[in-house]
């Protein structure tokens, strides 16, 4: 099973994404708590890209593909910005106050693999891949 949704890279669309989010994951065996936190980090991810791949400008979209597999289940976020490298989505371990540190902390806290897929010259698909537990 899978769910599909396209929406603009404009921040107003974040409360779109938490909700297609929130209604995918009705189908998945996961705890309320666990729910939110997937949340929160597949909303940090689509802000990451409509701030640092979009530049804040909504003439772009993302793709949100969210699938169920057998013991997880998989958020798929796709571009079309300028390819990024895994060095750009590595948390740094400084400060995480500082802009780079805390959102990214989030999203490899939340997902058991995370995993950046260029995607035929221009743009990337982000995978996070969560475990049913």
């Amino acid at each position: 099973m899978s769910n599909i949704k396209t929406f603009s890279s404009c921040t107003s669309e974040l409360k779109n994404i938490r909700g297609f989010v929130i209604d995918a994951c009705r189908d998945f065996p996961f705890s309320e708590g666990k729910v939110n936190e997937i949340v929160l980090a597949v909303d940090e991810a689509c802000a990451n890209v409509i701030r640092h791949g979009y530049h804040m400008s909504s003439k772009g979209c993302l793709e949100l593909v969210i699938s169920s597999h057998d013991d997880h289940a998989l958020f798929v976020i796709k571009d079309v910005c300028s390819q990024i490298t895994d060095k750009q989505l590595t948390p740094t371990e400084n400060d995480l106050c500082k802009p780079g540190g805390l959102g990214l902390c989030l999203i490899h806290y939340v997902a058991e693999k995370v995993r950046l897929i260029p995607h035929k010259g221009k743009g990337n698909w982000l995978e996070l891949t969560v475990k049913f537990k």
